[in-house]
């Protein structure tokens, strides 16, 4: 039998009308099939769609009064975790005074179900039909985990200038503890309002949450975005000899000089390799790197390069960072009162770059935070009876002032950073970044600076070495970001009477 003409925009546009009833046709062609397999079953079916959501696949920006009730697609970082709790799915009941094994089920659902008018989980009988009282036996109702979590805006994804927005998600069964803090997920699920118990007077706004019929991570998903030219123009700068020169020649190619820092720098972003011994010790891969030295020597503009190139890169600063916000911290939910688990930027930046500038405006404790989350790259919480380990395995990029503001070279370099020495060997690589005032260094920065405002970079004009290889990749980034634009003005029309 052929689908019915249009039935994937109907799905889209109101699930909880097709998903149940497909869910139970699944149940009925596997009784058919293998009437063994279904009387295994510990959990009930449930369905997962896949494909194109078209206008429907969206970041939490895009989820709004008008999209509630529609099946969803939405992408972001995971911040907030709640604990995986059980649900009561269906209460067993016995007679109180007497154990005459009879047995009254009652079947409790909630807006979780998907079903339509389902607005509680329903009391508890109080006696049976013949008027004998009874009692709930809890040992043998059934229950199902769940579990709630938040998805935020992706940051490369928020307009500059405004908050990230985010989306409370609410799983249940095999989809509970699926996603942990500073994950990138893909959630698919029905956005749906669950509105309190009403009463004589309402206000109209109810809490909405997005019920998830799949979780996926973003990496198992994004393949790379290569064409045939590009993979022609790599392969030509690999075949040279002073690949790694260019490439270093190439890194932030405003800054004038430190040359021996863009090679750090750059080889912080290739990454080491890293290892896993057969005994269980973990050696991290990543680089940590850290630049202090004087001011207007161009530290901040390098980092910025770092954070605009990479693919996952996060930005802070010392003073506005505490120990929590870049570690993990434990929140309680206004709501519900309990605690969760709140991602901070060290976990957000797992398998990526943070770059940490004015470091050494950072308070004390809260720099004594990161010792764990840069050697062992990961954190440890242990707070509120909860005790977790969250994965940080990121590159710590980090530029930082001397103690004096300037740099005294008749000091030696330990007083001149002023940080503790068990932080100073966590940084593989330490650079020492001088502003020299000779003429012969000011005469080639001016050149530098009256070269790029002079021979600035036109449509017509010839690319060169890196330039060939990522003209054609930021082209078509850039192409994109115009087309999502939303700072652009809007056009008015008139109309002329």
């Amino acid at each position: 039998s052929q689908a019915e003409p249009g039935l994937e925009s109907k799905l889209l546009q109101d699930p909880v009308k097709y998903l149940l009833p497909f869910e139970e046709a699944l149940l009925n062609f596997l009784g058919e099939t293998d009437d063994k397999a279904v009387k295994k079953l510990k959990q009930p079916l449930k369905l997962d769609v896949t494909g194109s959501f078209g206008r429907n696949h969206v970041t939490p920006r895009g989820v709004n009064a008008s999209t509630i009730g529609k099946l969803m697609c939405v992408e972001g970082i995971v911040t907030k975790c709640g604990v995986v709790t059980p649900s009561l799915v269906q209460s067993m009941h016995v007679h109180k005074e007497e154990d005459d094994g009879h047995i009254t089920t009652r079947d409790h659902r909630d807006g979780t179900s998907l079903i339509s008018g389902a607005s509680g989980g329903g009391g508890f009988p109080a006696a049976d039909g013949e008027g004998k009282a009874l009692m709930m036996d809890v040992s043998l109702s059934v229950y199902k985990d769940s579990q709630t979590f938040t998805v935020q805006e992706a940051p490369d994804n928020a307009p500059p200038g405004q908050i990230p927005r985010f989306v409370k998600v609410v799983c249940d069964g095999d989809l509970a503890d699926k996603a942990k803090p500073g994950d990138r997920v893909q959630v698919i699920g029905v956005y749906r309002s669950f509105p309190p118990p009403m009463g004589e007077f309402t206000n109209g706004v109810f809490p909405t949450k997005l019920v998830a019929t799949s979780i996926k991570a973003i990496k198992d998903l994004v393949e790379p975005s290569f064409v045939t030219a590009d993979v022609i123009n790599i392969r030509k700068i690999a075949a040279r000899e002073d690949t790694f020169k260019l490439l270093a020649r190439s890194f932030s190619p405003a800054i004038c000089g430190h040359e021996k820092v863009k090679e750090g720098m750059l080889l912080m972003m290739i990454g080491g390799t890293e290892k896993n011994l057969a005994n269980g010790t973990h050696l991290r891969g990543d680089i940590n790197v850290l630049l202090v030295g004087d001011p207007s020597c161009g530290k901040s503009q390098m980092l910025r390069f770092v954070m605009n190139t990479a693919p996952l890169a996060i930005s802070t600063t010392g003073r506005g960072s505490s120990g929590v916000g870049l570690t993990a911290a434990m929140i309680r939910d206004p709501a519900s009162r309990e605690f969760q688990l709140e991602a901070g930027a060290m976990v957000l930046a797992d398998r990526g770059v943070i770059c940490i500038d004015e470091f050494d405006k950072m308070g004390q404790g809260d720099r004594v935070s990161i010792h764990e989350a840069m050697e062992q790259q990961c954190v440890t919480i242990a707070k509120a009876g909860m005790h977790v380990t969250l994965n940080a395995r990121c590159s710590v990029l980090a530029a930082a002032n001397p103690i004096y503001g300037n740099f005294d070279p008749s000091l030696d370099l330990a007083k001149n950073i002023g940080l503790p020495d068990s932080l100073l060997s966590r940084f593989d690589l330490v650079y020492v970044v001088r502003d020299l005032t000779t003429e012969e260094i000011d005469r080639k920065i001016a050149t530098q600076v009256l070269r790029q405002c002079s021979t600035r970079q036109t449509d017509g004009g010839r690319l060169r070495g890196v330039e060939e290889i990522h003209s054609s990749i930021l082209e078509r980034r850039q192409v994109a970001d115009k087309d999502l634009d939303s700072q652009e003005p809007t056009k008015i029309f008139e109309d002329s009477m």
